[in-house]
């Protein structure tokens, strides 16, 4: 028996956005019940058409997490990639963690900045990461097994970075002394338990000022993703990187410096960390290899975010996935389970991510 597909004149107004949803999950219905990400054999071509910055970021890695009672984490580091490795690399970084109920895990490579220098009253201080010349940042990733497949990536620049000579100096940011979302005060806001008045764990948000970070109140760039079990290569440009619409948004009335890069205020030139978000309460195993910064052949180096604009997204578009990434990370509600998949990402990955 053969269907006679109608035409899109045939159709009813409010049914055609549902027709191009169904057709961009890839017609799924008869076969699946909902769409998932397929695992594709390695292509280690994949980053051939890209250089990288030879400062490639350190493997150095740590995980601050919450205390849930039957939290389990091994410390993030590097593991042998089974099979005679991946495409001429034997070992990737594996972050591992399961339970994490309360407000979950952000794990921040420890070495991100390489630059040192000395402050004027004579204290080691550490210098921002100027990745300008590049379009982006790009990896290796795998999450394999049945575990979750979203988490998000993190960037600070000198807007979401302090100036306290304890934490990273020459940052803009401040550390305010007011209440924290776990305590009492006029500038909070919690969802509070009807049963017992008290303030329900995770739920409390202080108020933030125009230039402050620290205690719960920081506002990380980020950009949420999703990977597969194998091996894949992911790009992700500048423009994608956004911050929550909190009084500390760059540009403000005290943050006024912002980059280049159409689409985001990061500044690229003045990066001071990155880090990996897992999700909460879902196990979570992430293979990382080779992260770094890429660029496309072919622009030379002096090619920096103006790049962007001549350059076309390298791959099919990834879906994203929400990820809780801890204290200092905006909500993202990530979906745990490993078959989650979202249609509107915008982070590059090359056409081995393929959907099904």
């Amino acid at each position: 028996m053969s269907l006679k597909p109608a035409s899109s004149a045939q159709l009813p107004r409010l049914a055609r956005p549902a027709l191009v949803l169904l057709l961009g999950l890839g017609g799924a219905v008869g076969c699946s019940a909902y769409p998932t990400l397929r695992d594709e054999p390695i292509n280690c071509s994949a980053d051939s058409d890209y250089e990288f910055d030879p400062s490639t970021v350190s493997t150095n890695m740590r995980c601050d997490r919450d205390s849930t009672p039957d939290c389990g984490q091994s410390a993030p580091s590097l593991a042998p990639i089974e099979g005679g490795g991946r495409c001429g690399s034997n070992a990737a970084l594996e972050i591992s963690l399961v339970h994490n109920n309360d407000w979950g895990a952000h794990c921040p490579f420890t070495s991100f900045i390489v630059n040192y220098g000395t402050s004027d009253a004579g204290t080691s201080t550490s210098l921002p990461r100027d990745e300008s010349a590049w379009e982006g940042l790009s990896f290796w990733a795998r999450a394999p097994g049945n575990v979750s497949k979203g988490f998000t990536v993190y960037l600070d620049d000198a807007n979401t970075t302090v100036m306290d000579i304890n934490y990273t100096p020459g940052g803009h940011d401040k550390i305010y002394n007011a209440a924290d979302g776990g305590l009492g005060g006029s500038t909070i806001n919690a969802a509070v338990d009807p049963a017992t008045n008290q303030i329900i764990s995770g739920s409390a948000v202080a108020s933030r000022q125009p230039d402050e970070t620290g205690n719960n109140k920081g506002n990380s760039y980020y950009v949420v993703m999703l990977v597969t079990s194998e091996w894949v290569f992911y790009t992700i440009p500048w423009k994608q990187f956004t911050q929550q619409p909190y009084p500390n948004r760059a540009p403000n009335s005290i943050l006024t410096q912002t980059g280049d890069v159409p689409g985001t205020a990061l500044l690229t030139n003045q990066l001071y960390g990155l880090t990996i978000g897992p999700p909460k309460e879902a196990p979570f195993d992430l293979w990382l290899d080779q992260v770094t910064f890429y660029r496309k052949k072919g622009h030379g180096p002096d090619a920096g975010p103006d790049a962007l604009a001549a350059v076309p997204d390298a791959g099919l578009d990834a879906p994203a996935a929400g990820a809780d990434a801890g204290p200092d990370a905006p909500a993202a509600g990530a979906d745990t389970e490993p078959d989650v998949a979202a249609a509107d990402a915008d982070v590059d990955a090359e056409p081995d991510a393929a959907q099904m």
